[in-house]
């Protein structure tokens, strides 16, 4: 009788032992592993979730962008029906944009203005003019081929530049506003902004001979493409460009962040309304 409790508590005893010191080790070394992984899956995520946040973020301020420059770009060179203002007129407002006596263009790359941003290196402004809307929209016929009266007053412009100011020390592509005198405040585009470059094509056709196909079947008239594809502005031309191409390059973690060197570019192209020389029309 005694030994056969003996038996049963020996195999009592045996079932209630646990785990020896190598298996805790073991399973606990896995557990890690089994952690370890699941972080680096995780963290590998967040940080492709968040890149890619990133970009799309700058993509729709790019857009936004976009809309903006060719806004302006449909303006540019638009002084209604009025004779435009002269070279030494404009420059009177847009201090040094328009010393060339040969910029009919009514488009720089030149401003010895403070705008309130500090530009970065090798990088140029942009300036742009145009009537503003309010002259715009109050011009009579008898003004037609007048001249503009108060220039100053009349005439609006937008400059583009890549710089930094007081209150951020990372560079940004900035938009300063002029209209019925005064400068507004730079506006802030796109942030991070590291670098820009603009790029003109130019309508080569010759104004009074503008080269044509005439197709009798459909009796329409198609003009062959010459373009003259020009990296600075080329004064040579009467017309200001038929397009114009800004490349953004953009450091999405900021030009002061060395943790990453990755750079993005945007091209945003804009076609300018009053930049063409020859019109196909219908005959």
């Amino acid at each position: 009788m005694k030994i056969a409790q003996f038996s049963n508590l020996k195999k009592l005893s045996t079932k209630q032992q646990g785990f020896s010191l190598v298996e805790l080790m073991v399973a606990t070394a896995i557990s890690i592993i089994v952690l370890l992984a699941a972080s680096s899956t995780f963290l590998t995520t967040y940080k492709l979730k968040e890149e890619v946040k990133t970009r799309i973020s700058y993509e729709q301020d790019v857009r936004n962008a976009a809309n903006v420059i060719r806004s302006d770009m449909r303006q540019l060179g638009d002084f209604s029906c009025m004779n435009p203002p002269t070279t030494n007129q404009l420059d009177s407002i847009f201090v040094g944009a328009f010393t060339a006596s040969n910029n009919k263009q009514y488009l720089s790359t030149d401003l010895n203005y403070n705008t309130g941003v500090t530009p970065v290196t090798g990088s140029k402004p942009l300036v742009l003019t145009y009537i503003n809307d309010k002259k715009a929209n109050n011009v009579l016929s008898a003004q037609c081929k007048t001249n503009i009266q108060k220039i100053d007053e009349n005439v609006s412009g937008a400059v583009y530049i890549v710089g930094r100011t007081s209150f951020d020390s990372n560079p940004g592509f900035y938009r300063i506003n002029y209209n019925n005198k005064v400068w507004s405040a730079p506006q802030l585009v796109v942030s991070n902004v590291t670098g820009v470059k603009y790029d003109f094509f130019y309508d080569a056709h010759d104004a009074k001979n503008c080269p044509s196909n005439q197709n009798s079947a459909t009796n329409s008239t198609t003009l062959d493409p010459k373009i003259s594809y020009k990296t600075d502005l080329d004064f040579n031309f009467d017309q200001p460009p038929v397009l114009i191409r800004t490349t953004l390059t953009i450091k999405p973690n900021g030009a002061n962040n060395n943790s990453s060197n990755t750079t993005l570019n945007y091209e945003i192209n804009a076609f300018v309304q009053h930049g063409e020389v020859c019109v196909s029309r219908e005959v």
